[in-house]
């Protein structure tokens, strides 16, 4: 018999504007839409691994959209919003109000339920939940192989074109290496982060925090960082 793994249940909460909460609903819109996990977000704005999430979770959300917002529209190359228009009062002020998100993982989904304190101008309720699921990728190794292969190759030819010299950013390299003519091969964030961490490890790359944010430099022969005045 086959056990069955109990669900994974989480809560988080935080203090919106409701143009913060359009927004922050629309970034998690399009990650999803996107197949990439929060960590990759993280990557791609060069900010460590837990920036990206802990926005998801609703921490410090006006600061973030202040900082990122420009870089998440380049990004997805869209500053479209999620259509949302809420009832106001005749005299009611603009002011923060108390976002829930509930989030039950299991092995195939996480299933997102998000209590929002503002009503629709088509709803009569006073406070609804916004639900949605976000299906796991399946693991395949021929594909994580292809996409690897792929990304290495596209890198090794930026390294012979001095792309690096400068310095990158990793929402840039991405652009660079996204597209493969190939329906079926898609390259995923995580498969550049990989492909970089592999020519750090060969003391071929340094990872250098440059304002705040990462981006990679090559090493020169004698294995210091390239000159990039």
């Amino acid at each position: 018999m086959i056990k069955k793994v109990s669900p994974q249940k989480a809560s988080y909460g935080g203090m919106m504007y409701s143009h913060d909460f359009q927004l922050w609903y629309t970034y998690l819109k399009r990650r999803i839409e996107k197949g990439w996990r929060p960590e990759e977000l993280s990557f791609l704005v060069g900010r460590p691994d837990h920036a990206y999430l802990d926005f998801e979770k609703m921490y410090q959300v006006r600061s973030f959209l202040a900082q990122e917002s420009i870089s998440l529209d380049r990004i997805y190359m869209s500053s479209c919003i999620e259509p949302m228009k809420f009832h106001r009062e005749q005299h009611e002020v603009f002011e923060e109000r108390l976002v829930r998100l509930h989030i039950e993982e299991d092995e195939v989904r996480w299933h997102y339920s998000i209590e929002i304190p503002w009503q629709f101008v088509s709803q009569k309720k006073s406070s609804i939940a916004l639900q949605f699921e976000e299906w796991k990728a399946e693991k395949d190794i021929q594909h994580e192989s292809d996409a690897m292969l792929h990304v290495r190759q596209k890198i090794e030819g930026l390294l012979d074109l001095e792309f690096f010299v400068h310095g990158a950013a990793p929402w840039q390299l991405f652009g660079k290496v996204k597209e493969t003519g190939q329906v079926h091969l898609q390259i995923y964030p995580r498969h550049l982060k990989n492909v970089l961490y592999g020519l750090i490890q060969q003391n071929r790359l340094v990872v250098r925090n440059v304002e705040g944010r990462y981006s990679f430099y090559p090493v020169d022969r004698k294995g210091e960082y390239a000159s990039f005045n």
